[in-house]
Parts: C-alpha cells; structure tokens; sequence
C-alpha cells in the first residue's frame, strides 16, 4: 500500500508549548481504518489539526505524498445553527476544498453534493434547513460534505457524539460501508473504545498527561492492562459473538462490581 501521510518526530502543540512532549512518528497507508482514542484533552484533535496544517507543528515534520486531498468531519456542533443553510448549501461548502473559495458552484457541483447526500441515505432532505435536521440527519449532511471535497482521506471527528444507540450504529455502518466499498482512508477520533475496538483496523492510544503515544494493530492494542494503564479504571475486554466489548468495574459501597460497557 502506498503510504499518504507520513509524520517524523513529530511534536504537536500550540504556540511552541507541546501538548504531547513524546515524539510521534508514523506512516498512514492508502485504505486503512484508524481510530485515534483517548481521554478529553489528551491531544486527539490537536494531532488532528497538526496534520491538516491547521496547526503548525512545535517539532518534527508531516509529510504529504503529492496533491493528496483531505476532507474533513467535525463535531456537529461546530456549524452554528442560526445560519439559513439547506442541506445542500452544507454539502456545497465542502466543494471550495477542491475548485477553490473564489470560484463559482457549478451545476455539475450541485449534482456531486446532491450524489453524496443521495450516498448517506438523506437526499430527499436536500432542502431542508440543516438547523432543522435530527441529530443523525446533520452527522450525515457533514460526511456528505467532507466527501463533496473528493477527498484521499476522511477525518472524522466524534462522528457519533451525543446519539443514542440507533443513530451511533447507523453513523458506523455508514462510515464502514465507504470505507469498505470506496477503499478511503479513515481517521476516526473518539472517546468510544467499543467502536474503535470493532471497526478501526489500526490504532492510535493518546494521552498528553501521560506523555503517551502508542500505535499498532487494535487488536494488539485493546487489551486489558494497557487500558487499565491509560484510563487509571478496573478495564475488562471481551468477545461475544464475534465483537469486542470494554466493560469499566464500578464498585460499590459494599466492595461489589458493577459493570458497565465503555
């Protein structure tokens, strides 16, 4: 496979202050799946950025192959509501990424947004106002939009934060499916080690406290003591059917566990 991104000692944070001090060094390949996971303000977004070139690194290097192009996914929240955008002009918006901000939307632009919104399933919602769209309906106007960019790699950002048990399955479904049928790249940021444990190929374990940056096979990396390691919890994975679960011991005033899944 041919490798995309490369990152060589790379040190993130923001103005000159690392968030993470350890070095990060690491190739991301055409088509694989990688979660990036981690506790709040680990450093997961900052990386993020640092390889979009939002942020600039404190050290190190991010190397591009040529004319690679990204799109990207962020948190749902991030697109103010009060603005009187259609489903489709949020589509749109990811079209600059590629013909450039000073260039007029053709029509054959609106039918790729409108292809796109038709691939996640909501383009009889076209022109709805995105404001008035369910929680699940604006996550998959905002994959069609970082897909509108044609993009070599999708970055999301907590694709699935806030949404209850049938929006988060359908989000990952949606997301495994392009990956599966189109052969993108997929850089997933969550703090859902059950999604990541069952969908990502590849992981990323971050943790800026800890001065923590692990990478390899999930499978490898989703065991017991390291979890247990990073997240200072009573971890258990299991297998059932197939699926891993992260299950987190709580305990009690009188010393018995209780489990719940991560």
């Amino acid at each position: 496979m041919s490798i995309q991104v490369r990152l060589k000692n790379l040190v993130i944070g923001y103005h000159g202050r690392p968030v993470l001090k350890k070095e990060i060094s690491l190739a991301i390949s055409k088509g694989e799946f990688w979660g990036i996971v981690g506790p709040n303000g680990a450093g997961k977004t900052t990386l993020i950025k640092t390889i979009l070139g939002i942020v600039l690194p404190v050290g190190g290097t991010v190397g591009k192959s040529d004319g690679i192009t990204f799109g990207y996914v962020p948190q749902r929240g991030s697109l103010d509501d009060i603005f009187p955008l259609t489903a489709l002009d949020v589509v749109l918006m990811g079209r600059y990424a590629k013909i450039g901000p000073l260039r007029w939307i053709g029509k054959s632009d609106g039918d790729l947004a409108l292809h796109y919104l038709e691939r996640v399933g909501i383009a009889h919602l076209a022109k709805k106002p995105f404001r008035s769209l369910s929680g699940g309906q604006k996550q998959r106007t905002l994959i069609a939009r970082g897909l509108a960019a044609e993009p070599d790699i999708l970055i999301l950002d907590e694709p699935t934060d806030g949404m209850d048990l049938a929006g988060e399955s359908g989000i990952m479904n949606l997301i495994s499916g392009l990956h599966r049928e189109s052969g993108i790249t997929i850089l997933m940021i969550t703090h859902i080690l059950n999604l990541v444990a069952n969908f990502a190929e590849r992981l990323m374990l971050i943790h800026g406290d800890q001065d923590l940056f692990e990478t390899g096979l999930t499978a490898e990396l989703m065991d017991n003591h390291r979890l247990k390691d990073i997240y200072k919890l009573d971890v258990d994975v299991h297998t059932l059917h197939g699926q891993k679960f992260i299950f987190v011991h709580t305990h009690n005033e009188v010393g018995r566990d209780k489990n719940r899944p991560s």
